[in-house]
């Protein structure tokens, strides 16, 4: 086995375990909301924190999830035309596409993290009662935006081999 289809695995075995462990994250997102609701309505005693820190972790589910989406081929597609396209024209729009995407998640992983930094370096916290600070879950989008180029990576790596082995004519 090539080095470079060894790195593909280790991506998307890295990308399928973030994936499904943050996938379980709504199920704490529910707990919580059901908490709440209880506390709220039999109890009469709400919380300060449930609905922000659900917030917090529907964040981490959607970025955190990301990668594996894309792994699974789970991102909405238009593939009204592609569908008809000869093997070359769609190796050539898939080549394009993951650039695009690509300088997308950069940017993406770039903003975000220098919006993470602040975040940290001048512990920065929400104007809430509950009041947390803010950098871990500001970290979640340059952190999701490696796992989606990592992914990008992978995919271009199996588009590269497959063109390679003689698939695409």
């Amino acid at each position: 086995m090539q080095t470079i289809e060894k790195v593909i695995i280790f991506i998307e075995k890295l990308n399928k375990m973030v994936g499904k462990a943050s996938s379980n994250l709504i199920f704490v997102f529910m707990f919580l909301m059901v908490y709440e609701v209880i506390a709220r309505y039999f109890f009469d005693s709400p919380t300060i924190w449930v609905h922000e820190l659900c917030g917090y972790l529907f964040a981490a589910y959607v970025a955190l999830t990301g990668g594996w989406v894309l792994l699974r081929k789970g991102h909405v597609a238009v593939d009204i035309i592609y569908q008809y396209f000869p093997k070359k024209v769609k190796f050539t729009a898939d080549i394009i596409v993951s650039f695009v995407a690509l300088f997308m998640f950069v940017v993406l992983f770039w903003q975000g993290y220098k919006f993470a930094w602040h975040a940290f370096a001048t512990n920065q916290h929400s104007h809430t009662l509950f009041g947390p600070v803010l950098w871990p879950v500001k970290m979640l989008l340059p952190l999701g935006a490696v796992f989606f180029i990592l992914q990008i990576f992978a995919d271009l790596g199996k588009i590269i081999l497959d063109f390679k082995k003689g698939s695409v004519q």
